[in-house]
């Protein structure tokens, strides 16, 4: 059974299950349309959606939330959305997010089953955590594959053309790499305080981090123009390290400016005591 809803999270730490609520519940739901014969609407709602979600980011979980709340109320005490988004990952089609077929080259084969094998492996967290045993034979899966996922980025670099493109992928190499990180210290700390939602959450941030890892290389290495409505929390993250340089920009100058107004102080002083001395 799964835990109770859990909702807040701090600004300064936005809960990656906001980023997969629309490609891991949602999208689905939308795609069922197709088999309806409402065709023509569903474009018009992923966009829709999409924006929502880039303008009021939470909102696609917050929607959730509530439809739960009204239309079946008696979940909303046993769902866990943390939970559900990842659980859910290994039932999604997520193929517009792996490299293209047209690639015959056998590192973009690897890279697509290494990253869909990863994805497959984290979405297993739910069922597994239950049982330690399970739970530390899957942790150690976890582990090897995204050593091997990271083998297998390494390896497309050779097919960047650009300096650009090639400094593109290592940015998103070192997020992968930091949360990976922060994935295996909050491991840690599960076998110390049991808090499950931690766990699920730092794996969901490693589903988004995967994602933009393929993104990257497609955005490079592809010429199909990309659906950015599968990319939900994009533009918040891609702001997020726009406020992060602008911070550190101004605190460049203002250590900068402190240091010249430290220099200018002192020289004044040498130069009084030189003709006052």
């Amino acid at each position: 059974m799964m835990a109770s809803i859990d909702e807040s999270t701090s600004s300064s730490a936005p809960n990656p299950t906001n980023a997969l609520v629309l490609p891991n519940i949602i999208y689905p739901v939308i795609d069922q349309i197709d088999k309806s014969g409402y065709k023509d609407i569903q474009f018009d709602m992923r966009s829709t959606l999409f924006k929502l979600e880039e303008i009021y980011p939470g909102f696609s979980r917050c929607f959730l939330q509530s439809f739960i709340s009204r239309e079946m109320p008696s979940l909303t005490s046993t769902t866990n959305t943390n939970e559900l988004t990842l659980k859910l990952e290994k039932y999604c089609d997520k193929s517009p997010y792996f490299i293209s077929s047209l690639h015959n080259e056998q590192v973009f084969h690897e890279l697509n089953f290494r990253s869909k094998n990863l994805k497959r492996i984290l979405s297993r967290i739910p069922d597994d955590i239950n049982e330690k045993r399970e739970f530390l034979e899957t942790i150690k899966e976890i582990a090897s594959a995204i050593k091997k996922t990271l083998d297998s980025v390494t390896n497309t670099l050779h097919y960047f053309k650009t300096v650009e493109g090639r400094q593109a992928l290592e940015n998103e190499k070192k997020e992968f790499i930091k949360y990976s990180k922060n994935f295996s210290n909050t491991l840690k700390a599960y076998f110390r305080d049991s808090k499950r939602d931690d766990v699920y959450m730092a794996a969901n941030h490693l589903l988004i981090q995967i994602d933009y890892l393929l993104r990257t290389i497609k955005l490079y290495c592809e010429t199909d123009q990309i659906d950015d409505c599968l990319y939900p929390s994009l533009s918040q993250h891609q702001n997020q390290m726009k406020i992060l340089a602008s911070t550190r920009y101004s605190t460049n100058n203002q250590q900068q400016y402190n240091l010249r107004q430290s220099s200018a102080s002192s020289n004044s002083r040498q130069s009084y005591e030189t003709n006052y001395s």
